[in-house]
């Protein structure tokens, strides 16, 4: 059953489209390049600190998961909504890996799925259930605030952060796949 909006407000349509448009297009980026994955590429490891492209997938479909659950049942209401930040989201924290945020300790890779097609799969259902709540909602996400990594910020800041949290993992995967030891 998927979550009720609760604010008061209402999502423009325009910017609902390129919401769902964003979030089509980076799902379907993401799936793309794991599409010619083997499973024997898809557990290569450089080193014991780094994680594999399924451990990638994995803590993507995971994060995925949680970042729905902040905007749709772990958010306080606003009386009104809070501009401004999602296109710093959209075009600066999100895709830049040199500000080093470290996932916490429930997001992180524990071997959840036995495959990379699972974890695939996985991801992209979370996507899809993102996808539809979007769609259906009627409320404007500005007007929620959740608990995230960066701090305190709007649903919709949170939206814009999980819209690139799978291309900023795809730029990992692209590291590990330019790695010499990558099989072949």
């Amino acid at each position: 059953m998927w979550s009720r909006c609760y604010a008061k407000l209402d999502m423009d349509t325009a910017e609902k489209a390129l919401l769902l448009g964003r979030l089509l297009a980076s799902r379907d980026t993401f799936t793309a390049a794991l599409a010619n994955v083997s499973e024997v590429q898809a557990r290569f490891k450089p080193s014991a600190d780094r994680w594999s492209i399924l451990e990638i997938v994995e803590h993507v479909a995971v994060a995925e998961h949680g970042m729905y659950r902040l905007i749709t049942a772990y958010f306080e209401p606003l009386d009104e909504p809070r501009f401004g930040r999602e296109n710093e989201f959209l075009e600066r924290l999100g895709l830049d890996r040199s500000n080093g945020w470290e996932a916490p300790e429930r997001v992180r890779p524990k071997g959840r799925y036995a495959s990379l097609s699972d974890a695939a799969r996985q991801f992209t259902a979370n996507r899809d259930r993102t996808i539809t709540f979007v769609r259906d909602c009627q409320d404007d996400l500005r007007a929620r605030v959740v608990n995230h990594l960066a701090g305190q910020i709007t649903g919709q800041e949170c939206l814009a952060i999980l819209i690139t949290h799978p291309l900023r993992h795809l730029d990992q995967i692209r590291e590990l796949q330019a790695d010499p030891q990558y099989p072949a």
